[in-house]
């Protein structure tokens, strides 16, 4: 018990034990960000596929929910589903439905011959049961993190912190128990170190640092489409890659735009907003500064505005 007490830890003076204690928690932050790196950093990209498919592409980048809306536009672009006062519904006239892959034929159910609000969450969640197979793939492929990857981040952590802690609860009860009661910054350093490292290791990224730089490697690649898409002639394949690597955002601007609008329609409504609004006060302006009705679109302009 003698030894707990009176050793060079439990008998260093204060400013010398926080100075040390400080460097074991910026060891302990460095170590453990040593531990966990991604095991994916410094391999090499998969290559490009010639013909690479928009849906795996979309479930890469953002899950299920973008597959839904990449499979949406295929279906709108096929004449299976259409847009109707900024409402998705069935077209009365499709083809057979033997032509569509599973996850195409889920989201055509969804919706029906009447526009309606469809809940993009809720299909996104019927898609996700067909979307196990591109998991699967991506996760072989190693552009997923895992969850063997996120278990171990956490496991480290949990050290670090429990060193930190020990270290600085042990110091605290010697400090308490030799009645000193400055401690306060011990505290606080503690707490602050404890916390910076489990949010630290508890950090979730969905894709790996591979799969982050495939995905950036991709959007490089085909980033050309962006410009087809609104100045040239595009396929049904340009619209749907354009849409998988950058969102339904490129659409806007398109022969698709009514599609863009139906998922930012307050975007659009602010923009006509202003338009309206400039061209109200550019009226007004001239009315003002003008003294007599000559039939113009902004209400006559006889008069100068401040005479001669």
């Amino acid at each position: 018990m003698d030894a707990l007490l009176n050793n060079p830890i439990a008998d260093m003076y204060g400013p010398n034990f926080l100075l040390l204690y400080g460097s074991i928690i910026i060891l302990a932050v460095l170590v453990c960000g040593w531990l966990i790196q991604d095991p994916t950093k410094n391999q090499p990209l998969p290559l490009i596929p010639h013909e690479p498919d928009p849906y795996e592409i979309a479930y890469l980048r953002s899950g299920a929910l973008e597959v839904t809306k990449v499979a949406i536009l295929n279906l709108i672009q096929r004449n299976y589903l259409q847009i109707a006062e900024k409402f998705i519904s069935q077209t009365s006239n499709h083809d057979d439905l033997s032509e569509l892959q599973p996850i195409e034929r889920e989201v055509f159910a969804s919706y029906s011959s009447a526009p309606s609000v469809k809940s993009m969450e809720l299909i996104a969640q019927k898609v996700q049961q067909y979307c196990n197979l591109y998991e699967e793939q991506l996760q072989n492929e190693q552009l997923l993190s895992t969850q063997k990857w996120q278990e171990w981040k956490i496991t480290v952590g949990l050290i670090a912190a429990t060193i930190i802690f020990s270290l600085g609860g042990y110091k605290l009860v010697v400090a308490l128990g030799k009645g000193r009661h400055n401690v306060g910054f011990l505290i606080v350093m503690g707490i602050l170190a404890i916390i910076f490292i489990l949010w630290f290791v508890s950090k979730r990224s969905r894709l790996s640092l591979r799969g982050k730089a495939y995905l950036q490697q991709l959007q490089e690649t085909f980033a050309q489409l962006q410009s087809k898409i609104k100045f040239s002639i595009p396929s049904v394949s340009d619209y749907n890659l354009v849409v998988a690597l950058f969102g339904v955002e490129a659409l806007a601007g398109t022969s698709y735009d009514s599609y863009y609008k139906v998922f930012f329609p307050t975007v659009f409504s602010n923009r006509s907003s202003k338009q309206r609004g400039s061209s109200d006060s550019s009226c007004s302006s001239s009315s003002g500064c003008s003294s007599c009705s000559s039939g113009s679109s902004c209400g006559g302009g006889c008069g100068g505005c401040g005479g001669g």
